[in-house]
């Protein structure tokens, strides 16, 4: 059954209150962080002395003197220090990298250019007689004007390409390959076959190559302008 108590006159019933030493409550005490601190040398319990633990005393000060709280080496430019110098003491942001070195632009060297002979320029229309007694002409090759009349000069029996070689190939396949002036001996047999060329070339010694590996009983020779050159001199001499 609920409801107040007989003789309560309608009023809650009171409350126990915890009482602690002397009578006090928790109403009248002040909370904790109101009260004053202890002294050091009282305790709570009955007035004993607190001992500290024993040991050798520092003169003076024990904490020495205050020291900042910030490093000196961080300190900026307004801390007293100045602008400071060195790659650590430059502020954050200021550092701008130089630019890279560039390397010298490249200058091409031009090619030494081939020095040329001059050959005696001969007539076009000039006429030439070979072994068989058949006249010749080489209108569009002074280099071969200048061949003819060296073998000429020299007394040797030559034909101008009077039949091709045959090569084959590495395909299989079969290419005619002349050479320009054919010697021959007092028997009537190639002793010396003769390539007329302005500058040897990759195709030529190929060409060559190939002719050597399949008539190696042949022997030729190659006349560039050099070394007709030195052959049309006085002191010019043929080896066959």
């Amino acid at each position: 059954m609920t409801g107040p108590k007989k003789g309560s006159r309608g009023r809650a019933p009171k409350r126990n209150t915890a009482q602690g030493r002397g009578g006090d409550t928790r109403d009248t005490s002040k909370p904790a962080r109101e009260r004053t601190p202890r002294s050091d040398t009282s305790s709570s319990s009955g007035g004993r002395s607190e001992q500290r633990p024993s040991g050798p005393r520092r003169s003076g000060n024990a904490t020495g003197p205050a020291r900042s709280a910030a490093n000196p080496a961080r300190r900026n430019a307004t801390d007293g220090g100045g602008e400071r110098s060195g790659p650590q003491g430059r502020g954050e942001g200021t550092f701008k990298p130089g630019p890279g070195r560039r390397a010298p632009p490249r200058v091409k060297k031009a090619l030494p250019e081939l020095k040329r002979v001059q050959l005696p320029p001969l007539a076009p229309d000039m006429v030439f007689v070979d072994r068989d007694g058949e006249k010749l002409t080489f209108p569009e090759s002074n280099l071969k004007r200048v061949a003819a009349q060296v073998l000429t000069d020299k007394r040797k029996a030559w034909r101008y390409r009077p039949f091709p070689f045959p090569l084959f190939t590495d395909r299989g396949g079969e290419q005619s390959f002349h050479f320009d002036f054919y010697i021959y001996d007092a028997e009537d047999s190639v002793i010396r076959l003769i390539l007329v060329v302005p500058f040897e070339s990759r195709e030529v010694w190929d060409r060559v190559g190939r002719f050597k590996r399949q008539y190696p009983m042949y022997t030729y020779e190659l006349w560039t302008p050099e070394k007709l050159y030195r052959l049309s001199g006085p002191r010019g001499r043929l080896e066959f």
